[in-house]
């Protein structure tokens, strides 16, 4: 997958994690041709752990959309914290534990909708 797949991918799935009514049917369809296992491990292991404490604020400062800029700088960060120390590896494997468990119903949404951009997508091509 190339940089800028991976940043469409990450950029898509945000739009889970703001305080507005999600179009989960928009989700599936900027996720269409993605591998479904790089879907889910991005959702769960780059996404949410920085999109997720917007659903958890008491008034949530992103309603509409995530800043690109803001969201690949973060993930990038992320990543090289995690490369760069044994402790945060164990911790981010404790909060990507969670975050399946805490976030199971809003990764359902997206993989029924993917199934059926899917079946949509096999009927008219």
């Amino acid at each position: 997958m190339t940089r800028d797949e991976r940043i469409r991918l990450w950029s898509a799935l945000s739009d889970a994690f703001v305080d507005n009514k999600v179009d989960y049917p928009a989700i599936a369809r900027q996720l269409a041709g993605f591998d479904r296992a790089a879907i889910k491990a991005a959702f769960f292991e780059e996404v949410a752990p920085v999109c997720y404490s917007n659903l958890q604020a008491p008034i949530p400062p992103i309603w509409t959309a995530f800043d690109s800029a803001w969201l690949v700088e973060t993930i990038d960060g992320n990543q090289q914290a995690r490369r760069s120390s044994t402790f945060r590896r164990m911790r981010d494997r404790a909060l990507v534990a969670y975050l399946r468990n805490r976030l199971r119903e809003e990764w359902h949404r997206i993989e029924r909708e993917l199934e059926l951009e899917r079946q949509d997508s096999a009927e008219t091509g």
